[in-house]
C-alpha cells in the first residue's frame, strides 16, 4: 500500500501543478463545465492514442505476416531446389546401378553360354560314347 500512496501523492502533485498553471492563466478556479470539457478532451485524446496504437499494431502484424510469408516461400523454393537436385542425383545413381547390373548380367550370360558350349560338346561326346559303347 505504501508504494501506491507515494505514487498517488506524486500524481496528485503533478495534476495540481498543471491545473494551477491553467488557473493562474485564466482565473482562480475552473468551472464544472471547464472541468468536464477537459475530461472529455482528455478522453478523446486517449481514444485517439488508442486507435493509433491499434492501427500500429495491425500494421506491425501485417508486416510480420508478410515477412513470414516471404520467408516461408523462400524456404519452400530452397526445399524444391534441394529435392530437384536430389532427384537428379538419385536418377544418375540409379542409372549407374542399372549399367553395372547390365554389365554383370552380360558377363554372367557370357559365362553361362561358355559353360553351355563346353558342356554341350562334352555331353554330346558322352552320349555318343555311350551309344557307341552300347552297340559294341
Amino acid at each position: 500500500m505504501h508504494e501506491y500512496s507515494a505514487f498517488i501523492t506524486i500524481a496528485f502533485d503533478i495534476a495540481s501543478s498543471i491545473m494551477s498553471l491553467d488557473i493562474v492563466e485564466k482565473r482562480d478556479f475552473m468551472t464544472p463545465i471547464e472541468i468536464l470539457h477537459k475530461i472529455v478532451d482528455t478522453e478523446e485524446s486517449a481514444r485517439s492514442l488508442y486507435d493509433e496504437a491499434v492501427a500500429i499494431r495491425e500494421g506491425f502484424e501485417k508486416y510480420v505476416q508478410d515477412h513470414v510469408d516471404v520467408i516461408r516461400k523462400e524456404h519452400f523454393e530452397r526445399a524444391d531446389q534441394v529435392i530437384a537436385a536430389f532427384e537428379v542425383e538419385e536418377k544418375k545413381r540409379a542409372d549407374d546401378t542399372i549399367v553395372q547390373l547390365d554389365e554383370k548380367l552380360a558377363k554372367d550370360m557370357a559365362a553361362a553360354k561358355d559353360r553351355y558350349v563346353n558342356a554341350k560338346d562334352e555331353a554330346v561326346q558322352k552320349i555318343f560314347k555311350l551309344a557307341v559303347d552300347f552297340d559294341a
